[in-house]
């Protein structure tokens, strides 16, 4: 399914907390501010998405186009919070938390104007779990009963726990109670089966491979170009109230180009990093949000010098996470100091912060720093190593590679630190091959738990880029995971102890946890983000004033 992590990428405890409104006063002339819903809207995306197929797609570009063109059991409404997307409403479990009956709605339509089916869900569902798909795009779907006997091919994809009871009702089983299961069921999104079985691997590879169910289609997208267009779907269900009928999009990967379209009026939205989101602080069109969006360097454990753990410390304990989200990043990013952000998971007990209870996991010591080093090349046998540091060829990561690549060079004699600076869908593609000495990683959750984020280093998790395996904490998540015999609040105290031990062998080095920057046109209404939005925005909701 589609993830929202937004990896390397694709939020708020509670949904709509946090929002920005848009608005403010105007600077930039869109040729008059008119009522037309045939005015076009047009928008930027920081890059090219490897896919729009939701069964595979785990990172951030392909995420921003299937949130436009697809929409799953549930969706997030104008003020973000969780409504009936395709079904007909939100419902309770049944069999202690576990099974789920839904109803499609009876205008539920894909835009040939063929009705969304029950089986449209059950080959959705089934292909994500079908090992012959080969999706890394799981972790929000690994609940289904019998999954993992299905991913792994020992079991047949027609056990797993999801059936079509007629056309229009469908149920889900799962293997234990999950408490936030309504915000995965966002991400839960048929799929077209006629065109599946038409495509099959190809699916979603291009517009004209793909089938949407949601507010817009996708038309004009090859599979590799930078450009296309979101139509209005005739046929969605609530297309009463989708505003704009046409939207064009752009890749536009420096910040310099995005705030220059902005300003020329070529472009009504884009979003911004850096020294620009500080550039534009007094500009009334520029709309800051914090994001539940952490973000962290993986270390290679395959690999003789980043698998050995004196090192891994020496590295994190350089990184001085304050000057890197003030000094350097300047977008409003604040510093990371946990795999899991801060005000985001709450103790169920006294409300207390996730962070405030476990403290700074992450300090920043040098001379520490060097002890580790000396340790490290004690144990590695080596005086020098060379590291290749993998990076998007984006702003934010350049400026992260380089701040990296300066302090441990200037503090920890005889490391080198190559940058190593790629296209996204690149970058994706080798993290999840391990091709890398160490990586920039980001991760935006989908539900308010520690458990989102901590789930990912699991040895057995699909985005485990780094192969780390370590058995302790794979037995405290296993704990985190049996909901049907530990409550909530014990939970929270193995997620304590679980993250605690993470951080201990430093199996990642937390750098910024992100804030999203956007400029918006004044003409433009409608839109809000919050700490669980995508960049891209709910286009759906957008309208001209």
């Amino acid at each position: 399914m589609s993830t929202h992590k937004g990896m390397i990428i694709i939020v708020s405890i509670a949904m709509g907390m946090m929002s920005a409104l848009l608005g403010g006063c105007a600077s930039t002339v869109v040729g008059g501010a008119g009522n037309s819903a045939d005015k076009t809207l047009k928008v930027t995306i920081p890059g090219e998405p490897m896919t729009i197929d939701p069964n595979k797609s785990i990172e951030t570009n392909g995420a921003a186009v299937i949130d436009q063109i697809s929409e799953g059991i549930y969706r997030r409404n104008a003020d973000n919070k969780i409504i009936p997307g395709v079904v007909e409403k939100i419902v309770k479990p049944t069999e202690n938390g576990t099974k789920y009956t839904f109803t499609i709605k009876k205008d539920a339509k894909w835009q040939n104007g063929k009705p969304v089916t029950s089986q449209d869900f059950v080959t959705s569902l089934q292909r994500n779990a079908d090992p012959a798909t080969k999706s890394q795009a799981t972790t929000d779907t690994q609940y289904i009963q019998n999954f993992t006997a299905v991913n792994s091919g020992k079991m047949d994809k027609s056990k797993l726990g999801v059936h079509a009871v007629n056309n229009r009702t469908f149920t889900i089983k799962l293997s234990r109670p999950v408490p936030y299961m309504n915000y995965e069921f966002v991400s839960y999104q048929p799929l077209n089966t006629a065109a599946v079985k038409k495509y099959g691997s190809r699916y979603g590879s291009s517009s004209a491979t793909t089938m949407a169910n949601g507010a817009y289609k996708i038309t004009g997208w090859s599979g590799s170009n930078e450009a296309w267009h979101y139509v209005k779907n005739p046929y969605y269900w609530d297309a009463k109230d989708v505003k704009i009928k046409n939207i064009d999009v752009q890749v536009v990967k420096d910040d310099n180009t995005a705030q220059n379209l902005f300003k020329d009026g070529t472009v009504q939205l884009t979003s911004i990093t850096g020294q620009y989101v500080k550039a534009n602080a007094n500009n009334k069109e520029e709309v800051v949000t914090k994001n539940g969006r952490n973000n962290y360097i993986y270390f290679n454990s395959k690999h003789k010098v980043t698998a050995n753990e004196n090192f891994r410390k020496a590295i994190s304990m350089v990184i001085d996470r304050q000057a890197l989200a003030k000094d350097v990043l300047q977008d409003g990013s604040s510093p990371s100091t946990n795999i899991v952000p801060k005000d985001y998971a709450k103790d169920p007990t006294n409300g207390k912060d996730f962070i405030d209870e476990v403290g700074d996991l992450a300090p920043t010591d040098v001379a520490k720093a060097k002890q580790y080093w000396a340790k490290a090349q004690k144990e590695i046998g080596k005086d020098k190593v060379s590291l290749d540091f993998l990076v998007d060829d984006t702003d934010t990561e350049k400026k992260i590679a380089e701040y990296v690549q300066g302090t441990v060079q200037k503090n920890l004699k005889g490391v080198t630190v190559n940058i190593i600076s790629v296209p996204h869908a690149t970058h994706v593609s080798r993290d999840f091959t391990t091709d890398f000495d160490i990586t920039t990683v980001g991760w935006g959750p989908d539900y308010p738990d520690a458990q989102n984020y901590l789930d990912g280093m699991q040895s057995q998790n699909s985005i485990n880029f780094a192969k780390t395996k370590d058995p302790q904490y794979d037995a405290l998540m296993a704990k985190v995971n049996d909901t049907g015999k530990y409550t909530a609040t014990q939970r929270f105290e193995f997620e304590k102890q679980a993250d605690k031990r993470l951080m201990s062998i430093a199996a990642v080095a937390p750098t910024f946890q992100t804030a999203q920057a956007h400029l918006v046109n004044s003409d433009v209404g409608g839109l809000k983000w919050d700490t669980m939005s995508g960049a891209a925005g709910q286009l759906q909701y957008a309208y001209w004033k």
